[in-house]
């Protein structure tokens, strides 16, 4: 008797945790933001001046070099 008593609480408690699941952590499955192509030239066009377009002009060279580096 004592062990069909202790065999359905374990099978309700196994039941229950179940049905809870795991909770969803807050941010954790959305969706990131994309950029369009305008977003990123109105960007670019805030950022980027004539003072300091050379300076712009060799951090992208430097990240692409990095990336290349990466994927060999």
């Amino acid at each position: 008797m004592v062990q069909k008593v202790l065999t359905i609480i374990v099978i309700t408690a196994i039941c229950v945790f179940h049905l809870s699941g795991c909770k969803k952590r807050s941010g954790e499955y959305e969706q990131p933001v994309v950029k369009n192509k305008a977003e990123y030239e109105t960007e670019a066009e805030k950022q980027i001046t004539k003072e300091n377009m050379a300076q712009e002009l060799g951090k992208i060279e430097k990240e692409m070099e990095q990336d290349i580096a990466q994927e060999q």
